[in-house]
């Protein structure tokens, strides 16, 4: 093959070539730069001298023509694939494309080798039942994860981009995938590489056809923020305006198509090799998801209309501590907004430090995204705190708090079909209620699946049991409870088996559900935080429930003929009466619920006073 030859002598070349990041030339404590034009730097290289090689005897020595012909052919096609690399963007695309698909490719195959040898063979003399034996093949599995998600990460590492997310999707599958697989993959959800200025210079050349320098006055060196897809600097406008702008990995457009494919065809070898397992939902996920991501104008639009959507709320008369900065302008590649300052919403000490209550973030959290799932129907997927941001109330907000939250990066939006949100809700309500019929026929229609327990499980985090007495909303999760629904025999095909049939809308969801959970988490909120969350999502799934009853009644009575029949409109009078009072009931009783959670876990006087008048009673 020709790659073990070019591979060497390009090593070098291949970090000269433009989209890859290389250190930048600039001075790293000068954080803040004006862009002028400057001479650039010659490199030369030195070729390395071949001594003649002479016989001890003095006289000629024969030599075989098959090693010279060898040798020679060789060197030609190794002056041939250094020169066309050098001159041939198409020859250089091809060669580190087929670079990275071939990392990609080595890492799958002895991850699945690694993995059908321990399984198939080594475990072999294992009994089932001993627990010696039983002891021993968890502790070998637990090796098998964690060397096989520690190869994987290197080499999403190494290949960077669209990997690097796929990576991110992987850490998030906590409900699928084993504690070391998704410990592992954790590291890629905040240590990325930036691409040099050099690279982003080349970008707003070929993409803006202007210079740095001629659209800003100032441009920050220093990336703010470095994520998987993109980069953020701190920028200033020609008038004065401070700006955030972010710039797309400049490498992504040059290897997303290739690696896109490359993600596809793997997961259809995992298929293949283990079939019980289906995982091509994932790169299904990715074809559909990642071409908007990279599109930045789909970004500025979604943020535009999140933006309508929460101003209307307010104007109903919903309050909302979600600001949306303003997008300025934006291009394929590069989008410039309102820069805000502020903190990651999972900066504890900020939060202590600016009077902000931890219980109280957790609860605006499932305001916002109950109101975007439910009623909008226009849904943000991706609220991991490196999205969020979090500071003090500035003057002139409509937030109700003494915080506003920050919502960043509008790449990845599902639109829900009013059918889908009102599903979502009778399924929500459901799980709340512990009603299990009614969890089984909404667990059939909505994820296509019949294995309700499983799919309930996975929906809300939480084991079955607790969702089968009653008390999602009534205990919280306990830190021994977190249920690990990899484990045991099967039980990750049965999950990856739901995943694969359930609609891609609800696919995101579930990742949604699981960051919200994750962020309560880390913001270490008390035990109420997780029944409040709950409470909150209740009273907006009974709000859709009640809005899509009364538009039933009122599309009844447009339509109707017999609509000027007493019979009739009684009997619809009686129907919306029977909606609007379970409506209330449910509101009111949540809300008597948050507020004795807020009472109990302030620790307030009046709820020592009942403490102390329930223990004289009883």
């Amino acid at each position: 093959m020709v790659m073990p030859l070019i591979r060497p002598a390009c090593r070098g070349l291949i970090f000269r070539s433009n989209g890859f990041p290389r250190p930048t030339s600039f001075p790293r404590n000068s954080t803040l730069v004006r862009f002028n034009s400057t001479a650039g730097s010659a490199q030369t290289t030195a070729t390395p001298s071949i001594s003649s090689r002479k016989s001890l005897w003095g006289s000629p020595v024969t030599i075989s023509r098959q090693p010279i012909v060898k040798f020679a052919g060789g060197a030609a096609a190794l002056g041939v694939g250094v020169y066309l690399y050098n001159i041939s963007d198409t020859f250089r695309h091809n060669v580190l494309a087929v670079q990275r698909v071939m990392v990609a490719a080595e890492a799958v195959v002895v991850v699945g080798v690694d993995y059908k040898y321990t399984m198939d063979i080594t475990n072999r003399g294992l009994l089932e039942g001993n627990l010696e034996d039983d002891a021993e093949r968890a502790r070998r599995m637990s090796a098998l994860h964690t060397r096989s998600a520690n190869r994987l990460r290197e080499m999403l590492s190494k290949n960077g981009g669209i990997y690097i997310k796929l990576g991110q999707h992987l850490a998030s599958l906590k409900y699928l995938l084993p504690d070391e697989w998704t410990t592992a993959m954790e590291p890629l959800q905040d240590r990325c590489t930036p691409s040099s200025i050099e690279t982003i210079q080349a970008l707003f050349m070929s993409d803006i056809g202007a210079p740095i320098s001629s659209i800003f006055s100032s441009f920050d060196l220093e990336p703010i923020g470095v994520a998987s897809l993109a980069q953020v600097h701190k920028a200033t406008l020609l008038d004065g305006r401070e700006v955030a702008v972010k710039i797309q990995h400049p490498a992504l457009q040059e290897f997303s198509t290739v690696d896109i494919r490359t993600v596809a065809a793997l997961t259809h070898v995992v298929a293949y090799v283990f079939p019980e397992f289906e995982f091509t939902w994932l790169s299904e996920e990715m074809q559909t998801s990642l071409p908007k991501e990279l599109n930045f104008d789909f970004e500025a639009a979604n943020a535009a209309r999140v933006a309508i959507n929460f101003d209307r709320a307010r104007k109903e008369g919903s309050k909302s501590t979600i600001k949306i900065p303003d997008v300025i302008w934006s291009r394929k590649r590069v989008l410039v907004m309102e820069f805000m300052v502020g903190s990651r919403i999972d900066n504890l000490q900020y939060l202590q430090d600016h009077n902000i209550k931890v219980s109280e973030v957790s609860k605006e959290m499932a305001r916002t995204f109950s109101q975007m799932i439910y009623k909008d129907g226009f849904v943000h997927c991706d609220p991991h705190p490196g999205n969020l941001m979090i500071r003090p109330t500035p003057a002139g907000s409509a937030s109700p708090r003494n915080f506003e939250i920050i919502l960043l990066d509008h790449g990845l939006y599902r639109e829900l079909t009013p059918e889908f949100r009102l599903d979502y809700a009778h399924l929500w309500t459901a799980i709340i209620a512990s009603d299990e019929q009614e969890i089984k026929h909404r667990a059939l229609k909505l994820g296509g699946t019949d294995a309700y327990q499983l799919f309930s499980s996975i929906l809300t985090g939480r084991d079955w049991s607790v969702v089968q007495n009653a008390e999602l909303s009534k205990k919280a999760r306990a830190k021994d409870e977190l249920v690990n629904l990899a484990d045991g025999a099967g039980s990750i095909a049965d999950i990856a088996g739901i995943l694969a049939k359930v609609p891609r809308n609800l696919l995101l969801l579930f990742k949604t559900n699981d960051l919200l959970r994750a962020l309560d988490e880390d913001l270490g909120a008390d035990d109420g935080s997780q029944m409040r969350t709950f409470a909150v999502m209740g009273q907006y799934c009974a709000q859709a429930i009640y809005e899509a009853e009364k538009s039933v009644i009122q599309s009844s009575l447009t339509v109707s003929s017999k609509a000027t029949t007493v019979s009739f409109l009684a009997r619809t009078l009686s129907f919306w009466f029977k909606a609007y009072c379970s409506y209330l009931h449910t509101v009111v009783s949540l809300d008597l619920f948050v507020w004795w959670i807020d009472v109990t876990q302030s620790d307030a006087l009046f709820h020592k006073i009942l403490v102390h008048l329930g223990s004289l009673l009883f």
